[in-house]
């Protein structure tokens, strides 16, 4: 369907190496053991980077390490990437942190502190980050999983000690951050940012209004330039966006209505999957399915404001993961199947 074959092509090859590239490279990991050393070493070095990149906001450690490599930059954490993409990555990690603490049942007692500490780190890093739509995305996913785990658990008194030492780091983090005190005090209709992303959103609306099946096809949201010669004058420059600035209003103005249920349905499968994981797994595979469940929902929650699935960085590593926790499933059901024969 795109009027651009050229653009659609290249759009629809963007997907799949994004997509399906990082997922079948997970799914490739047959081993076990390869499985846990890979997980370990990509928590290991985020976690690391994320925190030389804290002490480097705090003036103990370089701000910048080359052209385009910025640890922190305009006053916000980047971690040599956008604040944005690492607000998201962090969301990610604070909950394969929560889930190591949770689900590990026989993990020493120091251990669990430790990862429970650095749930609160990854939070806390979010602050820095000064990404306003990963501030929801972040409330709006804790709130959700705090819903689930009072429902499970009925442990009133641990989530509230959590989120009162939370709440703490939070203040804090506000009175020591002038960058983030005014991102914050920024925040109303007249922010540059915000009336920018409303008039994106407005020319998305008017693009599936005009073709609210198909769409334009594959990339082609941002190029119609019809739409966004509806917007005042002043406003018309948002077209060099390279997306709409919405997860959700880009892809259904590119793919349609067809495109977004077809994209809904792999959501649907691939959350279901990763439950499964997590209900049917070992101790250890288990905790990272949770923290990749309930990262993800607040990822999609996060690209309401955002177009970070579209790749490369964010997307890919939570495809390659979904192949890592997907193969391992499906070697540990291949082995019950093989005992009980």
């Amino acid at each position: 369907f795109s009027l651009d074959q050229q653009a659609g092509f290249g759009a629809m090859i963007g997907y799949f190496s994004h997509w399906a590239l990082p997922f079948v490279l997970g799914y490739a990991l047959v081993d076990y053991a390869s499985f846990r050393k890979v997980f370990w070493t990509y928590y290991g070095t985020f976690t690391v980077l994320v925190f030389v990149s804290v002490l480097a906001y705090f003036g103990l450690f370089f701000k910048d390490l080359g052209h385009d490599l910025y640890l922190v930059n305009e006053g916000l954490l980047k971690a040599l990437r956008s604040h944005i993409a690492l607000a998201s990555l962090c969301l990610l990690f604070s909950f394969l942190s929560a889930g190591q603490a949770l689900f590990r049942e026989n993990l020493p007692q120091k251990k669990r502190i430790l990862f429970i500490a650095l749930a609160l780190f990854f939070l806390a890093a979010i602050v820095l980050t000064g990404s306003r739509g990963y501030y929801i995305g972040t409330a709006a996913s804790y709130s959700l999983f705090a819903l689930f785990w009072l429902i499970r658990t009925k442990q009133w008194s641990r989530l509230g000690a959590v989120a009162c030492g939370l709440c703490a780091i939070i203040v804090t983090l506000y009175i020591v951050s002038p960058a983030v005190r005014g991102r914050v005090h920024r925040t109303c209709p007249a922010d540059p940012n915000i009336t920018e992303r409303l008039s994106l959103y407005h020319v998305a609306l008017w693009e599936i209004s005009a073709k609210p099946l198909t769409g334009f096809g594959p990339g082609q949201g941002i190029k119609q330039t019809q739409f966004f010669e509806r917007l005042p004058e002043n406003m018309r420059n948002v077209q060099r966006h390279p997306a709409l600035h919405s997860f959700y209003l880009n892809f259904t103005a590119d793919f349609g209505l067809v495109g977004t249920g077809i994209f809904l349905i792999l959501l649907y499968f691939m959350f279901k999957d990763i439950w499964a994981v997590f209900r049917s797994g070992d101790n250890f595979t288990s905790a990272v399915a949770f923290g990749l469940f309930w990262g993800l929902i607040g990822i999609l929650f996060g690209e309401m404001f955002d177009t970070l699935l579209r790749g490369p960085g964010v997307a890919m590593e939570v495809f390659w993961l979904a192949g890592l926790l997907l193969r391992q499933y499906r070697e540990t059901l291949i082995s019950k199947k093989e005992l009980n024969t």
